[in-house]
């Protein structure tokens, strides 16, 4: 009982730690429209846990649905011609487990410690814990939609290892707190995958060397 307690204070400190240090701000998260019926008709009785729509240039639906045996998959549709196009499938890039998965849009982030501010469309992927850390964010990816219409990753955060992960273009930046005033930050040369299409949630890098050791790893 003690070790399961201790276990959901440090989660909850880890996340709260991880989450002021960054000074994570989601600007203008927008608030999800009715689920078109002509793509809720086609899931039966499998089951909706989450959607985001992103509204605009290249109008895009994320569904997250839980099948049968218990897998958590990411679908997505884009809005061409009037219709609703599906344009690919993911179970890779979510988490997996009993914890609650949420899907969320937004228009901007911003991160004040390392004075960077990117702005959307954004969709992020967060991971809570269970039992007494059940309303506690574990993890969260943060992809960015390009001018090409792709969903590239190029934020995530590990409560875990108390570790913030930028990726960019061909560096990944890893940002560990110290202390409440400090941080140790380390970039390395890395190319991990950053579509959303095929990224793995498993494989994002959590230190440098995991970065230096991915095969796309320059």
């Amino acid at each position: 009982m003690k070790a399961t307690c201790y276990r959901g204070i440090r989660v909850r400190a880890a996340v709260l730690l991880g989450l002021l240090l960054m000074a994570f701000c989601m600007q203008g998260a927008r608030a999800t429209p009715q689920l078109p019926l002509d793509i809720k008709a086609q899931f039966g009785g499998i089951d909706i846990v989450e959607t985001a729509c992103w509204e605009g240039s290249g109008s895009t639906w994320f569904l997250l649905v839980r099948t049968p045996d218990k897998v958590n998959r990411l679908i997505c549709y884009v809005l061409e011609n009037g219709l609703w196009t599906q344009k690919f499938q993911t179970t890779a890039a979510l988490p997996q487990g009993v914890g609650r998965v949420r899907l969320v849009i937004t228009n901007q982030v911003q991160d004040f410690a390392m004075d960077r501010t990117v702005t959307g469309p954004i969709l992020m992927i967060l991971q809570y814990g269970t039992g007494e850390a059940e309303n506690a964010v574990e993890a969260y990816c943060a992809y960015l939609r390009s001018e090409e219409g792709v969903w590239e990753l190029f934020r995530a955060f590990f409560a875990e290892e108390q570790v913030q992960v930028y990726i960019d273009e061909d560096t990944v930046t890893f940002r560990t707190p110290v202390d409440q005033d400090h941080s140790d930050i380390r970039s390395v040369p890395a190319q991990p995958e950053r579509d959303l299409r095929k990224t793995d949630f498993t494989e994002i890098p959590r230190t440098p060397e995991q970065a230096t050791e991915t095969p796309e790893s320059i």
